[in-house]
């Protein structure tokens, strides 16, 4: 695994990340409560970090297995499996109730019983396109 690929995916994660925090996709630490103090801002700063490179990491493997494949189809349908594994990913945190991470807006497309679905598959998307498309 190229360590600086991955960095570099991971800093367009960020930016991704902080752009669905825009639409209220999803909800992204304040920095006032990660520089709040010194030594929780530090912890929580490396829990922001260590979510987001675990987070690539899958993103990674999925993307490399997803490209390995030859028939389109697959590829295709393979993809908005990932796309959604990436959303349930990053609604884990929420789950788990890691400190100042990443939270996954639920209710962002409604209160029906398919919206949380939705809202994890479209989340997902855009991240599982950066880990797609970048070689």
């Amino acid at each position: 695994m190229n360590f600086g690929a991955l960095v570099l995916k991971s800093l367009v994660v960020v930016l991704l990340l902080f752009l669905l925090s825009l639409a209220g996709a999803i909800t992204f630490p304040s920095l006032t409560t990660i520089v709040g103090s010194t030594q929780t801002g530090l912890t929580s700063f490396l829990f922001l970090i260590v979510a987001i490179l675990i987070l690539s990491v899958i993103g990674n493997l999925l993307g490399r297995g997803i490209r390995s494949l030859k028939k389109p189809v697959e590829t295709l349908f393979l993809s908005f499996i990932g796309s959604f594994f990436m959303g349930a990913a990053l609604s884990l945190f929420a789950v788990l109730n890691v400190p100042n991470s990443i939270h996954v807006n639920l209710t962002w497309l409604g209160t029906s019983w398919y919206s949380p679905l939705l809202a994890l598959l479209f989340t997902g998307t855009p991240l599982m396109l950066v880990f797609l498309v970048a070689e």
